[in-house]
């Protein structure tokens, strides 16, 4: 099967958990045996990775964001076009390249697939200004044209079926998977403390790690909302890994509260420095307020670091409270701290979720697994789309 892979974010270009997903689908598609392009945004013409054929395109600039993707929609379709090859199914992820899944369909009788990772409404927290209101729309085109929808978790397809109105048998609740193995690098004590001081995590403090955007739906000032309770019983320090809009505001709430002098902002972080982050800290907490799915937990269960993390969306189904991880509610300073506490103070309880985790990360959440669990829906697309050739 030839498959065309359109996204707009791939290695190196990483701007959240997006490129991975795409990176390590396709490579798994290429491991069952399928022929895959993925088409996308940078600098490089082609090149060759791990069996994937890696074609990239360079829009115009515009300032307005509704207006750069429309740009690069255009190109990356034209970037198809050229290339002239007899694709069996278009596979779009999220709603700033579904013109190109639409269009070669009608153009050129292409199947299409939709994957959704997130919602606006999710997202943002409802839909509050005009553009938001297109993205929303957009969105819904996207769950109209395709001829399936395939989604991150069980509960985002219920999400999606609830607001665009979409046909439940037409979506597909898929999980992202990892790479296990790149993240579980055993690491000895030593190399563990020279890490954490490179970073500014002093010897005897406990290491809380927040990996992840710094946006509404990521619920970062409710973590730091634990820190003065926390503050209160144990010498901890928060790692804060990731860039966003409301980094400005989570640093004036760090002064606020009196915390400033134990959290530590890096910014975006990846590759080696991400893995040795998550190897290297005591805690990973996700304290997500809308979370479709949630790749940083299987990172984190793969390095074999505890994973505290809000009770929603996809988290929820990845995480098992007191089995393979700790549940707190979201919004909630004080159940993030509630949750934190637990871990420190029952060791037992810590190896046994350590242990579950790295069992489920190996065995639930493997790319190959999920490469064809995404076959079967690409099989049924091509069905449908040939359904209704027959029929016109």
């Amino acid at each position: 099967m030839k498959v065309a892979i359109i996204t707009w974010e791939y290695p190196p270009n990483v701007v959240g958990g997006l490129a991975i997903h795409c990176k390590g689908l396709a490579e798994g598609l290429v491991k069952i045996g399928e022929e895959v392009d993925v088409i996308t945004v940078g600098n490089i013409n082609y090149e060759e990775i791990n069996g994937v054929n890696i074609y990239r395109v360079n829009p115009p600039y515009h300032s307005n964001f509704l207006v750069r993707t429309l740009l690069m929609a255009e190109e990356l379709e034209k970037k198809v076009g050229v290339l002239r090859k007899d694709y069996d199914v278009i596979h779009c992820h999220d709603w700033m390249v579904h013109f190109v899944g639409a269009n070669l369909k009608h153009n050129r009788g292409i199947p299409y697939v939709q994957s959704i990772h997130s919602t606006e409404m999710g997202r943002c927290g409802g839909i509050n200004s005009e553009d938001s209101a297109l993205i929303h729309h957009l969105e819904w085109l996207s769950t109209y044209e395709s001829c399936q929808v395939i989604t991150v978790s069980q509960s985002l397809k219920e999400e999606v079926c609830h607001i665009f109105n979409t046909p439940w048998d037409k979506v597909n609740a898929i999980p992202n998977g990892i790479n296990p193995e790149e993240f579980d690098l055993n690491l000895s004590y030593e190399e563990k403390i020279s890490f954490r001081r490179s970073i500014g995590v002093n010897d005897d403090e406990i290491f809380l790690l927040y990996v992840g955007r710094l946006t509404y739906q990521k619920g970062v000032e409710y973590l730091i909302g634990a820190m003065p309770i926390l503050l209160n019983k144990y010498n901890v320090r928060l790692v804060i890994a990731g860039r966003g809009e409301m980094e400005s505001y989570l640093r004036d709430l760090c002064n606020w509260l009196n915390v400033g002098h134990k959290v530590n902002f890096l910014g975006f972080v990846n590759g080696d420095r991400l893995k040795y982050l998550y190897n290297s800290a005591d805690i990973t907490v996700i304290p997500s307020v809308y979370e479709p799915f949630g790749i940083v937990a299987l990172e984190s269960m793969a390095a074999g670091t505890p994973v505290v993390a809000s009770s929603v969306g996809g988290l929820r189904e990845i995480i098992k409270h007191e089995y393979n991880g700790i549940w707190v509610y979201p919004k909630n300073p004080e159940s993030i701290a509630w949750g934190v506490s637990r871990v420190i103070e029952d060791p037992i309880l810590r190896d046994y979720i350590v242990k579950n985790a790295k069992k489920d990360v190996y065995t639930k959440y493997s790319w190959e697994n999920i490469a064809k669990q995404t076959v079967e829906v690409y099989k049924k697309s091509i069905e449908m789309m040939n359904y209704g050739k027959s029929m016109g």
